[in-house]
């Protein structure tokens, strides 16, 4: 949640704390593979993966381009060698500019209808 306020301040909260600390436990931990990177006994960031969908790609505050991300992101491609999916919001330019240099291209743009906060988003790719 701290990693999502600083990231994306300017982007509305589908869902309060509360519901979101229930949500983790019972669905995000159940449905999808959850991987975190830890440094020092800290938690610093983590992805899950869904097939082959990338989802909650997130670093803690003040952990950003240290490489982490960047080996959440190559153990992803480990786990799903061949193709990689992943939603992000247009406007979420550090993000965006994150997966494009990770060989990830935009296929498809929305005006955000489709998603809980109602901001257009891009669906990104990855093909070896």
């Amino acid at each position: 949640m701290a990693s999502r306020r600083d990231a994306l301040p300017y982007i509305r909260n589908a869902h309060t704390d509360e519901k979101i600390r229930t949500w983790v436990p019972s669905v995000l931990l159940t449905q999808t593979q959850v991987w975190i990177a830890e440094l020092r006994g800290a938690v610093v960031g983590f992805f899950a993966l869904h097939g082959d969908q990338l989802d909650h790609v997130y670093l803690q505050p003040g952990y950003y381009g240290r490489g982490i991300g960047s080996l959440l992101l190559h153990k992803a491609k480990d786990l799903s060698p061949q193709r990689l999916t992943l939603w992000t919001f247009q406007r979420n330019e550090r993000a965006r500019a994150f997966y494009e240099a990770h060989g990830f291209v935009p296929v498809r743009f929305t005006d955000g209808s489709d998603n809980e906060e109602r901001e257009p988003d891009v669906l990104y790719e990855w093909n070896r």
